[in-house]
């Protein structure tokens, strides 16, 4: 739908993966001067405390709301916050990367070009990894509520707390990844992901983590071809914030009973920045055309924005917590239930371009405003 972050995005990719990769610097440059130099947007960097709804907004202030912000949706949303605990991961420099024996490639497509690197553990070095994280000094308190430790979410050394089993399915799986000496398959691989176009910046993708700077480096070092990495960002588990999205939200994006107050981003329980810059779409249409006395743009089931949405505004909220968008959340019709897995994605993938197609013709959307 001609987003601006998406097509921004594209432009500052690095490299063919799973994943988007970005060059992150890159990218926050041109959408700051792209919203700067957009002559209907007006930039006010200053601290929001209070909401003024004489006329619609949109509220997008991420999991790390401020307190007297956080107060002002609480008057006018009456509802209490939830709250999660979310961990990035490191980004370390690595000199001499060529003699570090680091396996390049992506871990479920050996094959294809691809810039990400491998850090490969047999079952011994995989062992030695865990007892390193579950021993490790970590800033998540043991006292936090179990009810905020939210599995998709978890740093990898609870992970490690609670079984390796969940480092070894999860963020270290090694895919169809073997050892170079031998073929056999590997007990588990720390990937690497770039994250500057210069290759001088790497993330330990999937390694968020809540453990001490002096801990990361400690830990993170004694993996095999890591040896002396330089931590230039830590990692961070942050306690962040949500509100229990589907006892407040329209399919529209408002607020339920208000008067053009929508809300977007991570705010509503959404994981990523994809995600955030969907219900940021979303909200933006909408509280223009509230504006506008115009009916709301309702996005289809069949596609993965309208899925999300749907999942945001009609799981009951007693079970509603914070996720990324994933396969489960589109419709299954019959006639492909029984299919093999990437045949009934591609399926549910045809279904879904075609009633984005559909919505935008139908909906006349100004895309390029």
């Amino acid at each position: 739908m001609n987003s601006l972050f998406i097509t921004t995005a594209d432009h500052c990719a690095l490299a063919a993966s799973d994943e988007l990769l970005v060059d992150r610097q890159r990218l926050a440059t041109a959408l700051n001067e792209a919203i700067r130099q957009h002559s209907r947007i007006e930039v006010r960097r200053e601290e929001v405390t209070e909401l003024s709804l004489a006329r619609p907004a949109v509220v997008a202030s991420g999991p790390l709301t401020s307190q007297p912000l956080a107060r002002a949706l609480y008057r006018a949303i009456g509802q209490p916050y939830r709250f999660f605990y979310r961990a990035s991961a490191p980004i370390v420099a690595l000199d001499d990367i060529s003699s570090r024996g680091l396996m390049g490639g992506c871990r479920y497509d050996p094959d294809r070009d691809s810039r990400e690197l491998n850090c490969l553990l047999d079952e011994a070095g995989f062992v030695t990894f865990c007892a390193a994280l579950v021993e490790a000094r970590t800033t998540v308190p043991e006292a936090a509520d179990p009810g905020e430790l939210l599995d998709r979410s978890l740093p990898v050394e609870l992970m490690a707390r609670q079984s390796g089993h969940l480092l070894r399915r999860g963020p270290l799986t090694a895919g169809r990844l073997t050892s170079p000496g031998s073929g056999k398959r590997l007990a588990a691989a720390v990937r690497l992901v770039p994250e500057d176009s210069a290759g001088q910046l790497w993330r330990l993708a999937g390694m968020g983590t809540g453990l001490t700077p002096d801990e990361q480096q400690r830990v993170f070092g004694q993996l095999p071809g890591l040896e002396g990495l330089e931590i230039v960002r830590p990692g961070q588990a942050v306690r962040s914030v949500y509100l229990p999205t589907p006892a407040v939200l329209t399919p529209a994006g408002r607020v339920l009973d208000s008067d053009g107050l929508f809300l977007a981003g991570q705010l509503l329980g959404t994981a990523n920045y994809v995600e955030a810059a969907a219900t940021g779409w979303l909200a933006g249409v909408n509280a223009t055309r509230w504006a506008q006395r115009r009916k709301p743009a309702l996005l289809p089931r069949a596609t993965m924005l309208g899925s999300l949405v749907h999942r945001l505004t009609a799981t009951a909220a007693d079970d509603f917590a914070s996720e990324p968008v994933n396969f489960s959340l589109l419709p299954v019709t019959s006639r492909d239930i029984d299919l093999p897995r990437d045949e009934r994605r591609q399926m549910q993938i045809k279904r879904s371009e075609g009633a984005i197609a559909e919505f935008v013709a139908q909906e006349e959307l100004e895309l390029n405003d």
